[in-house]
């Protein structure tokens, strides 16, 4: 209560698609740089282990060729730059898997938790991100709070995995004395390879437990007030007033156009009370017959007052209003299982129009005799 009193409304309302698509422009997203480390240190323990011959051998190539063949030509000969970029290259080529394993664990680590993002705004200068009164409220927020046990876990994992695995190589250690600088190589080798594995191995079940919290961090920010829902599906839909009015006009124009078609009906048939339907009929232009309007109660009382005031016949016929009207769209012809019944009509209308020509004409006649 005393939240909703000072202005506060609770985030109680699920994400909206919209805003979920407006956190992931402005760059906040799930992602754990944990899964991405240890995919980067799977890479690095696979490469070391598939060509830790070949690794072997550039390591003493290396070694022996820059501090020992390089300096003395540099010596001898003054060529500096030269034997510098011997060096150079020779490194180059060692560390060249590594890092290439590296560049594409890191990209595709990336790219696995959150697809293709690119941010433009997270990069260009922003005033607030140096401002110290907020930077002092970031420092206690909770994902800070996170952030900083996960580092202390970290530590805490990678000394009890050195620990463990160190004390058991301690009884090895005098053992180094007797060996030359291949064997001793090659021994350091896979004691950082049991390093490397453990360490991973721990910071795997880390990183699990890490992505959950920031999926769980995510939704947690990304949920709205039932207010900011109402006010997006605005946004998004436009005012419902505004829409109910446009609907309403829609409507009133709609109608007007129908009941402007009425004068060119052939008939109106009624229900007689409720329903009236105005079909239009001509042999020239048309297949079958057609539906121009169509209503009931208040609508189907105008449309028969328009029928009487332009002499259109009035029809009662409940069995076919009732079928027309619900099965039938104002524009659309009457369909060929109607046909025989609406014929059956127009032929009424039709005789009744012969019988009121036949009877305009005698009265003229007779009036003209009598004239």
């Amino acid at each position: 209560m005393a939240d909703k009193e000072e202005g506060f409304e609770e985030r109680s309302e699920q994400a909206t698609q919209q805003r979920r698509e407006d956190f992931r422009n402005a760059g906040q997203v799930a992602q754990s740089k944990e899964i991405t480390s240890i995919l980067i240190m799977f890479g690095i323990i696979t490469v070391f282990y598939m060509f830790s011959r070949n690794l072997l051998g550039q390591v003493f190539e290396l070694f022996n060729t820059a501090f020992t063949e390089n300096v003395i030509r540099a010596a001898r000969d003054g060529d500096i730059i030269a034997a510098t970029k011997s060096s150079f290259l020779q490194g180059a080529q060692f560390l060249a898997p590594i890092l290439g394993v590296t560049f594409v664990l890191a990209i595709g680590g990336s790219i696995a938790q959150i697809g293709f993002l690119a941010v433009w705004d997270q990069i260009s200068p922003d005033i607030e991100r140096i401002n110290p009164i907020s930077g002092f409220g970031k420092i206690f927020s909770r994902r800070n709070l996170a952030e900083g046990i996960k580092a202390v876990l970290k530590v805490v994992v990678v000394s009890i995995v050195a620990f463990l695995i160190l004390k058991k190589e301690v009884v090895f250690t005098p053992q180094l004395a007797q060996m030359n600088a291949v064997q001793i190589f090659v021994y350091t080798m896979a004691v950082l390879g049991k390093l490397f594995l453990g360490v991973c191995a721990l910071m795997a079940v880390l990183a699990i437990f890490d992505y959950a919290f920031q999926r769980w961090d995510l939704e947690t920010r990304m949920k709205m007030t039932k207010q900011e829902v109402k006010e997006e599906y605005r946004q998004r839909e436009g005012d419902p007033l505004i829409k109910s009015r446009i609907k309403r006009i829609q409507r009133d124009l709609a109608q007007k156009r129908m009941m402007n078609s009425v004068p060119k009906a052939d008939v109106v048939i009624t229900n007689p009370t409720h329903i009236a339907v105005a079909l239009q009929y001509d042999r020239m232009a048309m297949a079958a017959p057609v539906v121009l309007a169509k209503g009931a109660d208040l609508v189907a009382e105008k449309i028969k007052e328009i029928a009487r005031k332009h002499q259109i016949p009035v029809v009662e016929n409940k069995p076919l209003a009732r079928t027309i009207f619900k099965t039938i769209k104002i524009g659309h012809p009457i369909p060929r299982a109607l046909y025989n019944a609406v014929a059956e009509v127009l032929a009424y209308v039709y005789r009744l129009k012969g019988k009121l020509k036949k009877m305009s004409d005698q009265i003229q006649a007779e009036s003209g005799g009598v004239a």
